[in-house]
């Protein structure tokens, strides 16, 4: 059988519902094992101002065939180029765990490329890049080890837990997900010149809040933190308030239970 062919700048990035009128373009980004069907119905949420554009990562969906990616150096630049070929500006990065630190390091290379420079960066349950090794040694578990570590984050169903087939499809792709994240290490912080909007979920298993809040030291304009209920997986349930976290106008509901933090600038530095 032959490998697979390396995919396309098309294969990278999937819009399900083009609104061309758009005025923001909002590039998503998943968690570990996660593919762009998680986004595809915020293309409903949002309506015709926003065009959703989802990463459609290796080993996954309709990239099933391909093997998954175990570090950032393999994935950000043909992601880049996807988002550099096929995203109109003015456009926004919405980065969940995983997708939070691909998001960054997005950004920081579209700065450095000389732009397009993202309107403003979401990150949501992500620890900052300086502390994105501290998800350990997941990756290195056994099966069944990493289906118990799974379970535990919440968010995952308990009949995917249970299908041994379905489990056997998509370990190896957690699996290499967690890998990119425990084996990240930035060059040193470079703050963004665009805004940084954090989420935070109060009941994170993995993520705390207070680690959350260390992304203000990763850009030099305006930061905020919105914490909401549930747990590491909490956007599977309700989304985080988008329109207001993208400056488009009232918020989206997040649920009962959000909350503000907004820090002045240098405020947790």
């Amino acid at each position: 059988m032959q490998p697979p062919t390396p995919a396309t700048t098309d294969a990278w990035l999937d819009c399900a519902v083009p609104w061309p009128a758009a005025w923001l373009r909002l590039v998503c980004l998943p968690h570990a094992g996660a593919g762009a069907g998680t986004f595809r119905p915020w293309a409903a949420l949002l309506g015709e101002q926003v065009e959703v554009w989802s990463a459609q990562l290796p080993g996954r969906e309709r990239r099933l065939a391909e093997p998954p990616l175990t570090t950032m150096a393999e994935l950000v630049p043909p992601l880049l180029d996807a988002v550099t070929a096929r995203v109109r500006p003015p456009f926004a990065i919405f980065g969940h765990s995983m997708g939070g630190l691909i998001g960054y390091e997005l950004a920081r290379r579209l700065v450095a490329r000389g732009g397009p420079v993202p309107q403003r960066l979401v990150v949501s349950a992500a620890r900052p890049p300086h502390r994105a090794a501290r998800t350990g040694e997941a990756h290195a578990l056994d099966d069944a080890a990493l289906t118990d570590w799974l379970g535990g984050l919440g968010g995952v169903p308990e009949e995917v837990l249970a299908d041994a087939a379905l489990l056997e499809l998509i370990l190896p792709t957690v699996r290499a997900d967690l890998s990119v994240v425990a084996s990240y290490r930035p060059v040193s912080p470079e703050p963004l010149p665009c805004p940084v909007d954090a989420v935070a979920a109060a009941d994170d298993p993995l993520v705390d809040p207070d680690e959350v809040a260390g992304w203000a030291a990763y850009t030099t304009a305006d930061f905020s933190l919105t914490v909401v209920p549930g747990g590491h997986l909490y956007l599977h349930d309700s989304p985080p308030p988008l329109t207001r976290l993208l400056g488009g106008g009232p918020a989206v509901p997040a649920g009962p239970g959000a909350v503000d933090r907004t820090y002045a600038e240098g405020a947790t530095r």
